[in-house]
Order: C-alpha cells, then structure tokens, then sequence
C-alpha cells in the first residue's frame, strides 16, 4: 500500500511539475508576403502551446485565410507540370483558407520558426480571355482542395525570425515559399495543369494571448 501511495503522489509531483512548465496562448498574426511575382496579405488565428524546459519551444496550429494575387507575365512552371509555361495579361486574384502547423524555438525574447500548410482550399475560382491566353471554350481555374502530399498544391510555408517584446506583441520577418496551382479546361475535360513555386520575402505582427 505505501508503495502505491508513494506512485501515487510521484505521478502527481511529476505532471504537476510539467504542468507549470507548460503556458498556451491564442495567436492572431497579421502578415503579408512581397516578390517580384506574387503577393500575399495573409490573417491567421489559432492557439500555441508553449513548453518552457529546458528552452521555450512552441507549437502552433490554427486557420490562416490569404488573399493571393500574381503579376502579369510568363511563368515557369514547376517540373513535374503538365503545362511548361503559364501566361497572364492581367492579375488574378485569389483566397484561400488553410490549416497550417508551425513550431518556433526561443532564447531571450528571439525565436527561430518555421511553418507549412497542411490542408488549403481556394473554391475553384475561375479565369478567362481576360486574365489568360485561352483556347476555345477553355478556362483556367485555381485548385479546391489541396494536401501536403499531392503534386497540385495551393500552400505556403516558410521560416522566420520573431522578435517578442513583451508576452503580448511580436514582429516576424521571414522567407515564404508559395505554390499554386491553375488547371486549364474546357466543355469537357481538363487540358492539364501548372504549379509556380514563388519564393517570397514576409513580415507580419503577432498579438499573444495568454490563456
């Protein structure tokens, strides 16, 4: 019986004990991401659990909603497209809503971190003469629904630096890595499909709070 109470009251000492090492927050960040190609003005909300032992390390999740746009020109595509090239004579604009999964690293209020996208969706929205080169009856679409794993992607990921001021303000500035995908079709069936890989240069404000 001593041997069980003496288990008893380590377990409890024990998540006791990390328990207090342990602190979450709700995150609102505000970003936006800059290339020669494409920018991103992006707005996330999700929760951070922090573990403060033996250095503060955080990991993130939550819903980032982006409002996407790309520059008129000639685009090259990633290797594995179908389509080599992707022309625009006017700037398509685009949403989407992901679930990104991030985790950051601290020491003395700096952090390093880094995050990607996991699971996004855009709602299929469609582009014509106005925007692209086109055959008849053809039009160019961004993908629905995008994973980690598939070859069509509308996610971002990227690292950063985060400056923290206090438990409450933090400034990021970072690297972006965006990759979208446009498929073309027509009446009947789809001609194909291009992903751009756009490496971007970002900031944002960070607002934490704590639980």
């Amino acid at each position: 019986m001593k041997t069980l109470k003496l288990a008893t009251l380590f377990t409890i000492g024990f998540f006791t004990g990390h328990a207090q090492n342990i602190r979450t927050f709700n995150n609102l960040d505000i970003s936006t991401s800059l290339s020669k190609n494409t920018y991103q003005y992006a707005v996330f909300w999700g929760e951070s659990v922090q573990f403060k032992s033996p250095v503060p390390l955080r990991f993130t999740t939550g819903l980032r909603l982006a409002l996407n746009n790309k520059t008129t020109g000639l685009y090259p595509t990633a290797e594995d497209s179908p389509l080599s090239t992707l022309r625009f004579t006017k700037r398509p604009w685009y949403t989407t809503l992901a679930l990104p999964a991030g985790v950051e690293l601290y020491f003395k209020g700096i952090g390093i971190g880094a995050f990607q996208e996991m699971l996004s969706f855009s709602g299929k929205k469609g582009f014509k003469e106005s925007h692209t080169p086109l055959g008849k009856e053809e039009k160019l679409r961004t993908q629905g629904f995008s994973g980690i794993f598939s070859k069509k992607q509308n996610l971002t990921g990227g690292v950063y630096l985060i400056c923290t001021f206090n438990d409450s303000f933090s400034l990021k500035a970072g690297w972006n890595r965006i990759s979208t995908t446009f498929t073309k079709v027509n009446a009947t069936q789809d001609v194909g499909w291009a992903r751009l890989n756009d490496d971007t240069f970002s900031v944002g404000i960070r607002l934490n709070i704590e639980k």
